[in-house]
């Protein structure tokens, strides 16, 4: 049995969304929560039969070429548990609207290198499917003899990932309000994007911490999508405490603190005339 314990903000998610009016309270967006201990996928570098390099152009045009010139443009990829064989790294060289591309897949610890390339201007980034999302996109002006070292970073993407949203966010004091969860395994795909592929039959179970009320049954099973969800209510202003089990595994987190109940619509009053 493995037991998680997991910290889960949702406060911040109003601010990815865009600030939330405090007479009209919006859906919170959705965020991605990856837990603190988890049962992570492998992240063993693929063996490789050769250590060569091997350039692969995949876009260009007579117009717009990546070579051949004296410039070179080299370096490493690491992620959290150090240098990345396998990953692609994806080099463009920018002319006005038109793309010359290339891909490379790192070696021997990490290592890419494009050699006899043209000088300008280039967006450089990498991944790994499925298991290390998108390093940072650099964009530079490359001079036509430099040689470039660009080091790049992956984050990783596999393990266990739980999306959460509350909606309206904030919820309100004696206002009905919907908690949406989603379990899933993390990745990316064949163009570095992160996906979530979903997790379904897993029992959810929610706890309301204290000043919330749950208007539903405590646990479901995740559908078909990984999505469990549950009616709550807040009754006392500020309340924010949440308790998921996922499994075996406990996760505690915050929702957007409860807010004040709305006022009253004012009466209105029609006066005809005389």
């Amino acid at each position: 049995m493995i037991r998680r314990t997991v910290v889960v903000w949702l406060g911040v998610l109003a601010l990815w969304g865009g600030a939330c009016s405090d007479s009209s309270p919006t859906a919170a967006p959705e965020t991605t929560i990856a837990p603190e201990t988890t049962i992570a996928t492998s992240t063993t570098a693929r063996p490789t039969t050769s250590t060569t390099l091997r350039p692969t152009t995949t876009t260009a045009t007579t117009l717009v070429q990546l070579g051949p010139g004296d410039a070179t443009i080299g370096g490493t990829v690491t992620g959290p548990a150090g240098p990345i064989d396998g990953a692609t790294v994806r080099v463009e060289r920018l002319v006005g609207t038109m793309v010359a591309s290339t891909e490379v897949t790192t070696s021997g610890g990490g290592s890419w290198q494009v050699p006899s390339i043209l000088g300008g201007s280039f967006r450089v980034r990498a991944f790994r499917v499925p298991d290390f999302g998108q390093s940072p996109v650099e964009v530079f002006f490359l001079a036509a003899n430099e040689r470039r070292t660009l080091d790049l970073r992956l984050p990783a993407a596999g393990g266990e990932r739980i999306v959460a949203t509350v909606n309206p966010s904030p919820p309100r004091v004696d206002q009905p309000a919907t908690v949406n969860v989603q379990i899933g395994t993390g990745r990316v795909d064949d163009q570095g994007r992160p996906l979530i592929v979903p997790l379904p039959g897993v029992p959810l179970t929610l706890v309301p911490g204290p000043g919330i009320v749950l208007e539903s049954v405590p646990q479901v099973l995740s559908d078909a999508n990984g999505n469990g969800s549950w009616r709550i209510r807040c009754a006392v202003e500020g309340a924010d405490a949440l308790s998921l089990t996922v499994g075996t595994g406990v996760a505690t987190f915050r929702s957007p603190a409860c807010g004040p109940a709305s006022a009253p619509m004012p009466a209105t009053t029609t006066t005809r005339p005389r």
